[in-house]
């Protein structure tokens, strides 16, 4: 049986998980924040080769460990990126300066599973679900970032009658979309809860660390 934790036990954990990220990783967010504004371009190899190997590796993505296709995995996933950068731009674009909701969602979840399964045509099919998420983040941080470790967590504080209904709605959405389409209509919910019940608004990157954190 599914049992949501209670308001208390959830504001009290998102307490934690913002004081904790503001007094530690995010300094190093930080940079991985700077380094996609000071390198924003989408089309010149270095740019993409520098954001690519910096964010997948401090964020442990899997790259390497993930890659079946040919070549140097960074070097073929810079390439992929570069091939979609027009995609990329444009859609970022549209993202700017607007609010996370269930319609930025959908466009976000849409703009994934193009780059991802770009991706997956030059990987054996496997679509780095999780290295697109965390790329596309550190150029726009009201992307959810998806991982392992937060799909595993995210369930015990939403619930799932309003996460089906979310996910029904994105029906529209490309089937290639569908795992981190699944984590995103249940990323909705975690956030409007936040932001409904915390003292103060969180970001999107405070909610998320919140999915990282091992409960006291």
């Amino acid at each position: 049986m599914h049992e949501l934790i209670s308001q208390s036990v959830f504001t009290t954990r998102l307490s934690q998980a913002v004081k904790s990220y503001e007094a530690g990783w995010k300094s190093v967010d930080d940079e991985l924040y700077e380094v996609c504004r000071r390198r924003p371009s989408h089309r010149n190899f270095a740019d993409v080769y520098t954001k690519v190997a910096m964010i997948g590796r401090v964020y442990e993505a899997g790259v390497v460990r993930s890659w079946r296709g040919g070549g140097d995995p960074e070097t073929e996933i810079t390439h992929v990126l570069m091939a979609q950068a027009g995609v990329i731009e444009s859609r970022l674009r549209k993202l700017e300066d607007r609010a996370f909701d269930r319609q930025t969602a959908d466009e976000i979840v849409e703009l994934h599973g193009r780059i991802a399964r770009a991706i997956s045509h030059e990987n054996e099919d496997k679509f780095l679900t999780s290295f697109v998420s965390k790329y596309l983040h550190f150029h726009c941080p009201m992307v959810p970032i998806y991982a392992s470790r937060a799909h595993g967590a995210i369930s015990q504080y939403v619930d799932r009658r309003r996460v089906r209904r979310i996910g029904r709605a994105m029906i529209q959405l490309p089937e290639w979309s569908l795992a981190y389409r699944r984590f995103v209509a249940a990323f909705v919910v975690l956030y409007e809860r936040a932001q409904a019940e915390a003292d103060s608004a969180p970001s999107v990157k405070e909610v998320d660390y919140l999915l990282w954190q091992v409960p006291s």
